[in-house]
């Protein structure tokens, strides 16, 4: 079990198909790793089938998503079981990844601080990227103007809003800053999908943000 586990609600849109596609492959990783969120999507499912069958047609609102949630340990699902991806270098990766990893895509090093992979998502206006840190490294302090989802692949962190480890998925934190630092171990490797570029509120942040705007960091 996730000790950070997606939201409810987006755990529902993902199973309508109601997300974007870097917001979806988020929660795709999410539910590969954390078998009780997988479980939920799958009664989702199930429910949906059954909504359908019965032709409601009423739009669904909050108290509706609440019923619908309320439900779901009524309705039986057996777990699947959720095979590592075996691309050399790349054994971490959950199997909904493996179609976004090319064989030439290779780590880039920003800022001297971190690597990253830049994930190429067609028609998708989030910016989508895989990030790791080395033990002890940071993110340099930022802070976010729209939506922003991480899902932990390979070690963990920690930052202002708590720690993260495997499967764990965040949400935020909006315009609280934060800096997450990755735990002692093996190097942190997570998905960060963001909706518009962080700002950095930092020193450098003055001379920095607008690299970052343009998207060149």
């Amino acid at each position: 079990m996730s000790r950070h586990p997606a939201p409810e609600e987006l755990l529902f849109d993902y199973a309508s198909g109601a997300l974007p596609d870097g917001p979806a492959l988020a929660v795709a990783l999410h539910v590969a790793l954390d078998p009780d969120s997988r479980r939920a999507v799958e009664r989702l499912h199930a429910l949906g089938g059954a909504l359908i069958e019965r032709e409601i047609e009423a739009p669904i609102d909050d108290a509706v998503l609440a019923r619908t949630m309320a439900r779901l340990d009524d309705v039986p699902v057996e777990p699947r079981a959720v095979t590592a991806a075996r691309r050399p270098g790349f054994e971490w990766a959950p199997p909904p990844l493996a179609p976004h990893l090319r064989p030439d895509m290779n780590w880039r090093r920003i800022l001297g601080k971190f690597d990253e992979i830049r994930l190429d998502l067609p028609g998708d206006a989030y910016r989508v990227s895989l990030l790791r840190l080395e033990p002890g490294r940071g993110l340099p302090e930022h802070k976010h103007p729209g939506y922003e989802y991480t899902v932990c692949l390979q070690g963990g962190y920690t930052d202002a809003t708590g720690s993260y480890s495997v499967g764990d998925f965040a949400v935020g934190p909006g315009e609280q800053r934060h800096e997450p630092i990755a735990d002692p171990g093996e190097p942190c490797i997570a998905l960060i999908v963001v909706e518009k570029p962080i700002v950095l509120t930092g020193p450098w942040g003055r001379w920095l943000n607008p690299l970052v705007s343009r998207g060149i960091i």
